[in-house]
């Protein structure tokens, strides 16, 4: 097998007085060299010319055993038929493979793949991820730059205060201030990069021919914060109830209102899908559609069928695309799913203020202090969204309505891991859904005699 050593020669040293640092390749008995990115001064080496430096020795046996590794993996116990300028060659076409993989490059050419399947959403946080990256690192990223220390410092950066430019709709630069991240957004952001690191790993390595080439993972060193425990999103019953019954007139919170309602009658179907589903979704009945969030990732391909209570029939008629291109005429009224997304949410902003300015009344009216307090329970988080309706809703039918877990994931169209196996085998039954989403109807109606 080669040995490898690191060699500095006395009569390479440049006009600025500088030695490049070399690692020596011995084989067979014959030399070769394989050029290295430092360059050391006399000061970092001792008498017989050997690097002293402790950093830098520290890196170059890092070199060292990459050489070592590339060469067992390569070439194996057939390294004997190879001399020590084809080894020497060998090792300068490996690094070179993974030198040239640019991961901001990489990470942009898989944001525009999940733009074509349609994960829109997705694609957006990972683009919000790189973004940052490319703050902190530039446009250009090198694969095996990405270490542990480097996430490390990437993770300094995001809990800091930082200044951003982005250009606007108008094509100038616009700079803000981002206040720094708190461990929640910290995971989140880790994870992506982890996520694109994984689909780098699939793409480039293969695993037949057991020559990686990406051979690092920072993830196995440098661990990635845990997020903070979620918030309760649920919204109470007696504030739904609020919410049907709201008139104001304005379109955002109208709009706001009616989606939330939508949502809660068709057990918690999001904006996305309200605003792609098709028109052939509605047969017999009822609403048969695949959830966007999850039917790439299941063999079921997430697919739910809601029956159509009399309730719900009001708001279809008002939200109906008369094109029949698709259920709803949302995406007549806004440009795609997420510009619907966020006017839904702005105007549930409104929706909250307004609930919460009748709690906040009523508080005031109340004249027992237990009262008091027990409204107080009642007042909606600000930053409440208009998906909290699929908490709402698994909350009130497993609290209120006793109904089971299973049930609920069923109603949710959630995968139980603990039943993942048998619903290989068990067709789903929908009327399940009917009767739960029948019982939370009847009970929002429901009067207090």
């Amino acid at each position: 097998m080669p040995t490898y050593s690191i060699s500095v020669l006395k009569h390479q040293r440049r006009v600025d007085d500088k030695f490049p640092v070399s690692i020596r390749v011995t084989h067979n008995r014959r030399s070769a060299y394989l050029k290295t990115d430092f360059y050391v001064v006399t000061q970092q080496l001792n008498k017989s010319f050997e690097v002293k430096d402790k950093i830098l020795l520290k890196l170059l046996l890092e070199k060292i055993e990459d050489c070592e590794d590339i060469v067992l993996r390569g070439l194996g116990n057939d390294v004997s038929n190879y001399t020590v300028k084809d080894i020497v060659e060998f090792i300068k076409k490996k690094q070179t493979e993974v030198s040239c993989i640019d991961f901001i490059s990489f990470a942009k050419r898989h944001i525009a793949r999940l733009f074509e399947v349609g994960r829109e959403k997705r694609a957006k946080h990972i683009q919000t991820t790189i973004n940052a990256l490319v703050d902190f690192a530039g446009q250009e990223l090198n694969i095996v730059k990405i270490t542990s220390k480097f996430l490390e410092r990437f993770e300094e950066f995001l809990r800091s205060e930082r200044t951003i430019v982005r250009i606007n709709q108008f094509g100038r630069e616009v700079a803000t201030k981002r206040k720094p991240l708190t461990d929640t957004g910290v995971h989140d952001y880790m994870a992506d990069v982890r996520a694109v690191f994984n689909e780098a790993i699939d793409f480039y390595n293969d695993d037949e021919l057991g020559d990686p080439v990406i051979k690092h993972y920072p993830f196995r060193k440098f661990e990635i914060v845990k997020p903070n425990p979620p918030k309760k999103k649920n919204i109470y019953l007696e504030n739904i109830r609020k919410i049907m019954n709201l008139e104001n007139g304005l379109k955002r919170h109208d709009l706001a209102r009616d989606v939330f309602m939508l949502s809660f009658f068709l057990v918690g179907m999001n904006t996305v899908d309200m605003f792609k589903i098709p028109y052939s979704s509605r047969r017999n009945g009822r609403i048969t559609y695949q959830r966007s969030k999850t039917k790439d990732r299941r063999e079921d391909y997430a697919e739910i069928s809601i029956k159509i209570e009399p309730e719900v029939e009001r708001l279809m008629r008002k939200y109906a695309d008369p094109a029949k291109v698709h259920l709803f005429s949302f995406y007549k009224l806004y440009k795609d799913s997420s510009t619907f997304n966020n006017a839904v949410n702005k105007g549930f902003k409104q929706v909250i203020r307004e609930i919460n300015e009748s709690i906040e009344k009523e508080i005031k009216e109340a004249k027992i202090k237990r009262e008091k307090e027990e409204l107080r329970n009642f007042l909606v988080p600000e930053d409440t969204r208009a998906y909290s309706v699929r908490h709402s809703w698994a909350t009130i039918a497993r609290n209120v309505l006793n109904i089971s877990k299973d049930d609920i994931d069923l109603c949710l169209n959630h995968v139980n891991e603990a039943h993942k196996m048998a619903d290989v085998y068990i067709d789903k039954d929908f009327t399940r859904i009917d009767l739960a989403n029948r019982r939370m109807i009847d009970l929002l109606f429901q009067t207090e005699d």
